[in-house]
């Protein structure tokens, strides 16, 4: 009777399936269910972390608190966390938060996943590598976590290779991490990528060993690896401090800083090592105080590989030999443009001139005020997807007492990892603009001065649809209505300069300096009055508005 029913009616005979939700993990908890359904009741102890993982099915979320998490317990030194596709993995929180959005900066409370299986500090023990992935795709998020104290030293499995991550046929998507103190004795210190595809964001690495190859990170055979938004100091190998990118193609590292790397061996780059044939972009990066100490390209060294360098700025890398000049920064026969090169460096746009940082002693990278490097890159250079730069600011933002002297349209991009803020308003954030024709919403940003009598605003509109008209509108009021194929953002009543039709051209922009003195239907600014504006515009059939921009006049 019983095999009957089985047959006809199997599910009846099957565990329940696991509804997708929020793993909750906090190793510092002492009450509680310990079953991980709410912050209170969350998994306990250093092995809830690989807990959780091991429970996670698609769809999942894990949160974990601070503290500090081990993939075991036991004496196993293959044992390590593992990334999961379609499941996001966060840490980084206080306790209380209900979405990753509330968490405080990395660092404030901090999630640490430690090879440091026992405790002891000895690193001779610890697992070889902190986090493995297995055939992971994108959908592998890993976000917010500190990665340390990985050691792979053993032949065999990639066990001498990736201390922090190891990657092989792996492509997750890795965000807000701090890989400190791993090593191994091949190469990839904090990572080691090959026959993957990885996206790391607003990661740091810092003071890993990479043994031959790779002091941050070694590739080898991979594709369309994205560095953007992360920061390399301290890390060291013998033939790349930081970086070692080896017949790959379609690699992107932008946005980034390489400060303070070493190159050990004969045939290194303090920073960035690329041969063996692939293809690599280094763009808006700033390459700095990189050292060889056996070979005379502190920067980065170029061996049998198409390597393009946009925007960058290297400067202050040393070999040795004597006085840093352009061999120390960079191998003759890259494609270099935009860029600056202490010691000068053949190429469209390039600058040797002393990119005068605000305060490097300190480590401030950042462009001063007088920097040659403000609004002299190249903006096609610069991928459509990115908006933003190393500090999280935007990308094109014009500062107005300065010449234009890059290339482009509209604000011109600045060379180096961060970009000098010129703007002046406030973005509307609860009117978010909707992508247009071109896949991207248009943005619009603002310059000059918010008083009223020196009478000096300029908007700029980009990422427009090309030779399509519009005019600007501004109002008191803000507002959040779907008009067309966009939002209105702004409130009655409105006021437009529709006697000042504008075209974006075949540049996607429009640029626009209203008279203050003459505005439309006779308003007027005062000091203390706050006005947004917005730009509308034809979007093929239909229309669309970039986002709102608020002033309060002074």
């Amino acid at each position: 009777m019983l095999s009957s029913l089985t047959r006809l009616f199997p599910a009846l005979f099957l565990a329940p399936v696991a509804l997708a939700g929020t793993i909750y993990v906090d190793a510092n908890l002492a009450t509680g269910l310990n079953d991980g359904s709410s912050w209170a009741n969350a998994l306990q102890g250093t092995l809830a972390l690989q807990d959780a993982m091991l429970q996670a099915v698609a769809g999942d979320e894990i949160f974990a608190a601070d503290g500090t998490y081990v993939p075991t317990t036991g004496t196993s030194r293959t044992t390590s966390f593992r990334v999961i596709n379609n499941v996001n993995i966060y840490g980084g929180f206080v306790g209380n938060e209900t979405s990753p959005d509330q968490r405080p900066p990395l660092g404030v409370a901090p999630s640490i996943m430690t090879a440091d299986t026992n405790g002891n500090g000895s690193i001779s023990d610890n697992s070889y590598h902190v986090i493995r992935g297995f055939n992971t795709n994108a959908t592998a998020v890993l976000d917010g976590f500190i990665v340390r104290d990985g050691f792979a030293n053993a032949g065999g499995s990639n066990n001498d290779r990736g201390g922090g991550i190891l990657l092989t046929n792996s492509s997750p998507t890795i965000r807000n991490c701090h890989f400190i103190h791993n090593r191994c004795n091949f190469g990839g210190g904090a990572g080691y990528i090959n026959s993957a595809s990885p996206t790391f964001t607003d990661c740091i690495f810092e003071d890993n060993i990479g043994g031959s190859y790779g002091g941050a990170f070694d590739m080898a055979t991979a594709s369309n690896v994205i560095f953007d938004r992360c920061e390399f100091y301290g890390n060291q190998a013998a033939r790349a401090g930081a970086l070692e990118i080896f017949s790959t193609s379609g690699v992107v590292v932008s946005n980034s800083i390489f400060q303070g790397n070493t190159s050990t061996g004969s045939g290194g780059g303090g920073a960035l090592w690329i041969g063996s044939g692939g293809s690599t972009q280094v763009i808006n990066c700033t390459i700095v105080d990189n050292n060889a100490t056996s070979n005379t390209v502190g920067g980065l060294l170029r061996s049998g590989s198409t390597v393009l360098v946009r925007n960058t700025i290297l400067w202050d890398n040393s070999g040795p030999g004597g006085a840093q000049n352009a061999a120390n920064q960079m191998t003759g026969g890259t494609s270099a443009t935009y860029c600056i090169v202490e010691g000068g460096f053949s190429g469209t746009g390039n600058l040797n001139s002393d990119p005068t940082f605000t305060d490097a002693p300190a480590g401030d990278f950042t462009l001063s005020a007088s920097s040659p490097g403000i609004d002299a890159g190249n903006n096609a250079s610069v991928p459509g997807a990115i908006t933003l730069d190393l500090a999280g600011n935007n990308r094109f933002d014009d500062v107005s007492s300065v010449p234009d002297t890059g290339a482009g349209s509209g604000s011109i991009v600045d060379i180096g990892a961060y970009e000098v803020q010129g703007s002046i308003g406030v973005v509307d954030t609860s009117c978010s603009p909707i992508s247009n024709s071109t896949g991207f919403p248009a943005s619009l940003f603002g310059n000059g001065s918010l008083v009223v009598s020196n009478n000096q605003l300029q908007l700029d509109a980009i990422q427009l649809p090309l030779n399509q008209f519009g005019y600007f509108v501004m109002s008191r009021t803000t507002a959040n209505v779907p008009v067309g194929s966009g939002r209105l953002c702004l409130g009655a009543p409105l006021y437009r300069f529709n006697t000042s039709i504008l075209n974006s051209g075949t540049s996607g922009l429009m640029s626009f300096a209203p008279d203050l003195t003459a505005l439309p239907q006779g308003q007027v600014f005062l000091p203390g009055d706050t006005w947004s504006f917005q730009l509308w515009f034809r979007d093929g059939a239909s229309s669309n508005f970039t986002n709102g921009l608020g002033f309060t006049w002074q």
